[in-house]
């Protein structure tokens, strides 16, 4: 069966080169090929050598357009500017290229590439994903999701070592005027206070590993899963990711 595209890939790419080429580099990791063609795996470097560092991925799900475009609004509208004097940022647009162009959450073999990063022999996505990981001391990794379940903005929030930390209430705090908060005691079977999940397992303790995790085990220390909820407009959507970028870059350290 044939999918149909429901977003362009080669302008989201287009869209990134015009706004980073000045001041930043872009860097093909790879070519990820599927039976509909070929598709580059991007990675942008800017602020290069600047002391602290963040990781900011998009598009680990194809459904999950938001984060994508959170990504090129974030550059194109120059929200990345004020952070490029302290702050070396690497991004991943689209980790998942298949899956955004086709609007599915697997990738063209059919597989949710955030459950294989504990895997001896991953996808190509995910190998290449690992080696940007691994590949500098990252202080913080923000990766852009979505939840079509959820009733409001939410995320995820681990470091290492293991510290009460007030960055992700942070977030929320500046969110909440975009969109409503996921308020809900429990979140996905996670205990959540008021928007923020803390409380996650251990990674030693998972037989899977999602993109997080593996960071946390073998590279950033401060991990942020950022979540809006797909039921509100893509101008919210987007909206809302973009200032929790820029809070967190912000806010960090706390």
């Amino acid at each position: 069966m044939t999918l149909e595209r429901t977003h362009n890939h080669s302008e989201i790419i287009r869209r990134l080169e015009t706004s980073a080429n000045v001041i930043g580099h872009i860097d093909t990791l790879g070519e990820i090929s599927t039976p509909t063609g070929s598709y580059p795996i991007k990675k942008i470097v800017l602020g290069q050598g600047n002391s602290r560092r963040a990781l900011i991925s998009a598009g680990m799900h194809g459904d999950e357009p938001a984060g994508v475009g959170a990504v090129c609004e974030f550059l194109e509208s120059g929200r990345h500017l004020p952070f490029l004097e302290t702050w070396e940022l690497t991004v991943l647009p689209c980790i998942n290229p298949y899956g955004f162009e086709h609007g599915t959450r697997e990738n063209h073999q059919g597989i949710d590439l955030n459950r294989m990063f504990r895997e001896e022999s991953p996808p190509a996505e995910v190998v290449l994903t690992q080696s940007i990981v691994t590949s500098s001391s990252y202080d913080l990794s923000l990766e852009l999701h979505e939840d079509c379940e959820s009733s409001g903005y939410y995320l995820y929030e681990k470091a290492e070592p293991p510290l009460k930390t007030s960055l992700g209430f942070r977030i929320i705090e500046a969110v909440k005027d975009l969109m409503p908060i996921n308020r809900d005691e429990e979140i996905e079977g996670t205990p959540s206070e008021h928007g923020v999940i803390q409380r996650l397992k251990d990674p030693k303790d998972m037989e899977w590993w999602p993109m997080a995790l593996y960071s946390l085990a073998t590279g950033p220390t401060h991990c942020i899963t950022l979540e809006t909820a797909t039921h509100f407009s893509m101008e919210t959507r987007i909206e809302a990711h973009v200032t929790a970028l820029v809070t967190a870059l912000r806010n960090f350290p706390v």
